[in-house]
């Protein structure tokens, strides 16, 4: 049997332009979450240890601030992911069809429930 990946994560994310970290939460197919600059909002699905989904970036702070644009460079931004769900980690990767030249990882870890 499977374990659900239904629990609370930080998640560290990085494309050739920049890395980024926030939190994420996993419930019953919704991913809840943000940073300092952004909120993360989506959804995703659970088929064995495979997670695939998509997650929209929205800012909510520092608009204009050169240190605090997105990873892809522009926002809004909407990421289709794929990944890898195993003891308490996620590892996806995916991309934004706004820059489709641009790939995104990431890694999120289980800190609690």
């Amino acid at each position: 049997m499977t374990d659900s990946v239904r629990g609370f994560y930080t998640a560290a994310f990085e494309t050739a332009r920049k890395k980024a970290h926030g939190v994420v939460m996993l419930q019953d197919g919704q991913i809840r979450g943000g940073d300092s600059t952004f909120v993360y909002v989506g959804s995703y699905i659970q088929d064995g240890v495979t997670v695939s989904g998509s997650v929209r970036g929205i800012r909510h702070a520092n608009a204009g601030h050169p240190d605090h644009v997105s990873i892809f460079g522009i926002d809004p931004v909407e990421v289709a992911f794929d990944g890898v769900a195993k003891d308490g980690y996620v590892s996806i990767e995916g991309g934004a069809r706004e820059t489709p030249s641009l790939s995104l990882r990431g890694l999120l870890t289980r800190i609690g429930d």
